[in-house]
């Protein structure tokens, strides 16, 4: 299967992704009821509390500059969501990729997602996905792992305090961390994540001992009130009636269907495909260290899949998840493959689809139908959004038109 270089057609599409961001996060940031401002909103004037450091980053940004708190949000979240389309560019851009890893790279579950659903555009999960962009840069040969391991000491324990369900996805960090440090054995993986994590235990374990009560949330609901004119609701209201301690089950599924649940199943099934038919057919190069001696590439996919399930049984947006799961694993697929890790063989042995991907004219249909004409909705009980790549420009022409 023939190779094309990446680098011109993803620049343009980089491009274009980070202008609707930030055009639509402006729009999105003099909302009242964003749901991500909301969050945001979060700080620790009422004590400490989960997911405040943002909130907190907002409000120093604020004062120095004598913006609004909505102003400041708004310049993070483009900061975040823009840095990291360069960096992701930047990192992959030389590239040379096939038919099926296009297909994976522009799945409507990856980059396109937050502006096509932009009720999850500027969500906090933007600094966790550019946290483990840099560990990807830290990892490559010309980098001490010393570099890595600092990184990834000081920064993880941060991430916890922006949205300490990344935990979750920590194993992405951990099988990253374990091939750089070529680790060769479990008493070796153990006592080095032992010391790299420590700090993100210790985090984790006390926001889990430690939940805001009613009294601290009113009290920054209070602040919030009285020095920027901003309500809580929604993320900063409900910091403790939707805990962390697994308190949400019924509050996700009480409305949903079997319906909804089969959808999802197909959406990542499709969503997925490219993917997991890359990942199937991938191995590793060598087996010098814990993970490749022990474990195939689609085995240790699975694995690293596997936590983002609490988040589907406790969490309401399961269209988030699916954008969070995926844009770690195709991440985490792109540096084994830029660093010659995996193979890079994908091999068509059926007539019938060779003959078909040579057709040019149809599987550029089926790309842009794949990539363009569908999008998950961003909770569970909401339907597939038709067409992103006809409404995102469509809608800022609307928005263009009735400002004038």
């Amino acid at each position: 299967m023939n190779n094309i270089l990446l680098k011109k057609k993803f620049l343009l599409f980089v491009i274009i992704c980070s202008f609707f961001s930030v055009f639509f996060l402006y729009i999105k940031h003099k909302v009242g009821n964003d749901s991500s401002i909301s969050e945001w909103l979060i700080n620790y004037n009422g004590g400490f509390t989960r997911r405040g450091l943002g909130g907190e980053i907002a409000i120093i940004i604020s004062n120095i500059f004598n913006f609004t708190l909505r102003q400041s949000i708004f310049i993070l979240q483009s900061f975040f969501h823009v840095t990291y389309l360069a960096l992701v560019f930047f990192y992959i851009r030389n590239l040379k990729i096939n038919i099926v890893q296009t297909f994976a790279l522009y799945a409507p579950i990856f980059i396109l997602y937050p502006i096509a659903e932009i009720e999850v555009l500027g969500r906090k999960e933007i600094i966790l996905f550019l946290i483990f962009v840099v560990s990807l840069f830290l990892s490559e040969k010309k980098y001490h792992n010393y570099y890595l391991n600092i990184f990834s000491f000081l920064f993880l324990p941060l991430a916890l305090l922006v949205w300490e369900e990344v935990v979750l996805f920590f194993p992405f960090f951990a099988a990253v961390i374990i091939i750089k440090n070529n680790l060769k054995n479990f008493k070796e993986v153990f006592q080095y994540l032992l010391i790299i994590f420590f700090p993100s235990i210790l985090i984790f374990s006390y926001i889990w001992l430690n939940p805001l009560t009613i009294e601290g949330r009113d009290t920054m609901c209070s602040y919030l009130d009285t020095n920027f004119g901003e309500r809580c609701y929604m993320s900063a209201l409900l910091l403790v009636d939707n805990n962390i301690y697994f308190s949400t089950f019924k509050v996700v599924h009480q409305n949903a269907q079997w319906s909804h649940y089969t959808r999802y199943i197909l959406i990542f099934i499709i969503g997925f495909l490219p993917l997991n038919l890359l990942v199937s057919q991938n191995n590793f190069v060598k087996k010098n260290n814990f993970i490749n001696k022990n474990f195939k590439v689609k085995t240790l996919f699975f694995l690293l899949y596997l936590p983002s399930i609490l988040l589907f049984t406790f969490g309401y947006d399961w269209g988030r998840w699916i954008n969070i799961t995926y844009s770690f694993s195709i991440l985490f697929y792109l540096y084994l493959l830029k660093n010659f890790i995996i193979t890079n063989n994908f091999k068509i042995n059926n007539i019938i689809l060779k003959k078909f991907f040579k057709k040019k004219t149809i599987v550029t249909l089926i790309f842009i139908l794949f990539a363009f004409g569908w999008n998950p909705k961003t909770v569970v009980t909401g339907d597939i959004a038709s067409f992103p790549g006809y409404r995102i420009p469509v809608k800022f022409l609307k928005i263009l038109i009735e400002k004038n």
